[in-house]
């Protein structure tokens, strides 16, 4: 039993952690920060735990106090999505760093130190058999609570989140701890020769009024998280009504990727990703998107206005896909999204066609370009979040694969968050120079910089590369008349005025590569 014990612990501490970064996501976004705090939390309540959960084998006894022990960590775990929801609001004014740091300790520290205790009790139990063996003991516990680990991780990463979704998930574990705990109450039954004769005179009394209540606190800590998971359940798990923003919410899930919502707002449909505002399309038509960066998106129709194949890397609501597809009646579109659920999402919510001139690939979108054999007109890159990047889109290496899909005279268009001067323009001028390294003309672009966006702000950032030799008078002159009236993206004409005229300074910037790519650290840092 008590093996069975030190596995489920195991199992339970790594399925917390990786659920950890997902709670904290929708706050705080799911950047290296949030990761790099979720572990490092976690690394120093294992530390503590190891050494608390010894001292008090060692001074008052371990069969009566692992139940207690795990009950508490059970209780605490189950009330991890009401923690955050008192958490997170205020923690994401600290920013980034100090944000996820602060949110991870006051969260998950404690449910992990408890968790951590279990091992070292667990050892002091195994003494009990004789020490003779102990040394074995101890590495098979180790090994053990290793193998639950493993097991944990690979559970919840690959089926548990898009099974569950976050809470119950949480509440789940929890609720797995708390009964482990109910199965730890009948360990003194097989390690009832546990002695604490190397402790002081004190510590063998506390010990012993330790021993007389273990089995009561179990058992009120079992009900107590019993009622407040049944609370988090009722009053926590399920989606709200309504949003943050006053918009209702139609649909809300947990995948491998991300926490996805679909909420509406009067005949506008919004599609979130965590804290990130994905598309927000006006669904009077399914094409009028609110949110003005997708329009600028089909700035490469100035320079390649025959394009017959258009390959979009990102498909959130289909705001790029479907309008390519709309608007160009002899175009041929593939899109790539790396989450199926956000395909079907697109579907169902966004009325993303189903049409022989459409193809939708669920799959990353670099190994789509290291793999498919055919060759596009133009490429949209619309795989960015303002709060993290996937850094192996952003390469040197990846765009030279780009590249090596783009018909002769092809052209690149991404959008990009980020300041176009200033400190907090680090990650644009680090991608201009990284797509300078491997096209030889850059356009640039600020989405609605008429409307008072200065050089300095945060802002999109639509760029446009290629190896096609245009001069700017004749790239403005295209746009002006909408690539030969071709284009109907309202307000296409006036995007001419949103060229970014000054010079792009990036020797103080990195050069991104597949080996060195700190895109989380080039974001802007609040």
């Amino acid at each position: 039993m008590l093996n069975a014990v030190v596995f489920v612990c195991g199992a339970a501490l790594m399925a917390l952690e990786i659920v950890a970064a997902r709670v904290l996501a929708p706050a705080l976004g799911n950047s290296i920060f949030v990761w790099g705090s979720v572990i490092s939390s976690v690394m120093v309540a294992l530390s503590l735990g190891y050494w608390l959960g010894g001292q008090v084998a060692d001074r008052f006894g371990a069969s009566k106090t692992l139940a207690p022990v795990i009950a508490g960590a059970g209780l605490l775990t189950a009330t991890v999505p009401l923690a955050a929801s008192w958490v997170l609001p205020w923690a994401a004014d600290l920013g980034p760093r100090l944000g996820s740091l602060t949110a991870s300790v006051l969260i998950f520290f404690a449910p992990s130190l408890l968790m951590a205790m279990v091992t070292p009790l667990g050892i002091r139990l195994a003494a009990t058999k004789g020490l003779a063996h102990i040394g074995r003991s101890a590495g098979a516990l180790s090994s053990i609570s290793t193998a639950g680990s493993i097991l944990g991780t690979i559970a919840t990463s690959f089926w548990l989140i898009p099974l569950l979704s976050i809470e119950p998930l949480i509440v789940a574990i929890g609720g797995t701890l708390m009964v482990t705990a109910l199965a730890a109450l009948y360990l003194p039954i097989f390690y009832h020769a546990e002695a604490t004769a190397g402790a002081a005179e004190k510590d063998r009394a506390l010990a012993g009024r330790i021993a007389r209540y273990a089995m009561p606190t179990a058992l009120v800590l079992v009900l107590a998280g019993t009622g407040l998971a049944a609370w988090v359940l009722v009053k926590v798990a399920p989606a709200p009504e309504r949003n943050a923003f006053g918009e209702t919410v139609l649909f809300r899930k947990d995948t491998q990727y991300h926490r996805i919502a679909v909420t509406e707002s009067g005949t506008v449909r919004h599609l979130r990703f965590d804290s990130s505002h994905q598309s927000a399309i006006d669904m009077t038509d399914g094409l009028t998107s609110l949110i003005r960066y997708p329009d600028y998106l089909q700035l490469p129709m100035a320079l390649v206005p025959d394009a017959k194949r258009v390959l979009v890397i990102g498909l959130g609501g289909g705001a790029v896909t479907k309008r390519y597809w709309h608007d160009y009646p002899d175009m041929r579109v593939d899109s790539v999204e790396i989450d199926p659920v956000v395909v079907d999402v697109a579907r169902r919510y966004f009325g993303l066609p189903t049409d022989p001139r459409l193809s939708v690939f669920a799959q990353d979108g670099r190994r789509f370009v290291q793999t498919t054999k055919e060759t596009y007109d133009i490429i949209v890159l619309d795989a960015y979040y303002a709060d993290s990047l996937p850094f192996h889109l952003t390469t040197q290496e990846f765009f030279r694969e780009v590249k090596s899909r783009l018909n002769p005279g092809g052209v690149v268009v991404y959008n990009v968050i980020s300041a176009l001067e200033g400190d907090d323009s680090r990650l644009f001028r680090s991608m201009y120079r990284t797509a300078g390294s491997v096209w030889s003309d850059l356009s640039v672009f600020s989405v609605q910089s008429g409307q008072g966006d200065a050089p300095t702000v945060r802002q999109n950032i639509a760029m446009l590369a290629t190896d096609r030799r245009v001069s700017r008078t004749e790239l403005l002159a295209a746009i002006r008349s909408g690539a030969g009236g071709i284009v109907k993206v309202p307000g296409f004409a006036e995007m001419a005025n949103d060229i970014y005229t000054g010079t792009v300074l990036f020797a103080d910037v990195p050069l991104l590569t597949d080996s060195y790519a700190p895109t989380d650290s080039l974001i802007q840092v609040q």
